[in-house]
Order: C-alpha cells, then structure tokens, then sequence
C-alpha cells in the first residue's frame, strides 16, 4: 500500500485551508465593494437632485428678478421727468402768485 507521507498531506491541508481562506476574503472584499458602490451610486443620485433643485430655484429666482426689473422700468420716474414736473409745478406757483398780486393789488386800488 502507498503512503502519503504526513507532510504532504500537512501541506496540502495548509494549501487549501490558504485556498479557503483567500476565498473567503475575495467574497468579503468583493461584498464590501459592492456595498460601497451601492451607497456612492445613493450619494451621487441624491446630489443629481440637490443640483436638479438648485437649478430649478435659480432659473424661477432669474424669473423673478427679470419680471422686477421690468415693472421697475415701467414704473420708474426719470430724474428727468421729475425735474420737468417741478419745473411746471413752479411755474404754476408763480402765475398763481402773479395773479395774487394783481388782485391785491386792484383790491387796493379799489378802496
């Protein structure tokens, strides 16, 4: 009968048990890969999404500011136009004040 000497059969356990165990360990890592790919693929959709949002408030914000700056426009008095109102307002001022002045003036002579 043949004999396997015990340390052949020693080193050959010790070979698979080394075998086993480094397919354990690829199941492990490969495992914790796909866990860690799994949550950076959550974290990257979630940032989709927060800039998706962002955007959307900057594009109403940019809205908003555009239809602003369109009524301020349309509302807005020129320093000009308010000068050329006083200018009038005086004149008026002055033509009522002339007309006063005559009137008490005719009221004095009147007397």
């Amino acid at each position: 009968m043949i004999t396997i000497p015990e340390w052949l059969i020693g080193l050959l356990g010790t070979g698979a048990g080394a075998i086993i165990a480094l397919l354990i360990r690829n199941a492990v890592s490969h495992a914790k890969n796909e866990a860690s790919a799994k949550a950076g693929q959550a974290i990257a959709n979630e940032a989709k999404a927060a800039a998706a949002e962002a955007q959307r408030l900057a594009a109403a914000t940019e809205r908003d500011l555009a239809h602003f700056r369109e009524k301020v426009a349309q509302e807005y008095a020129t320093v000009q136009l308010i000068d050329r109102i006083e200018e009038r307002l005086v004149g008026a001022l002055d033509r009522i004040g002339a007309r006063f002045d005559q009137f008490l003036v005719s009221q004095g002579k009147a007397k």
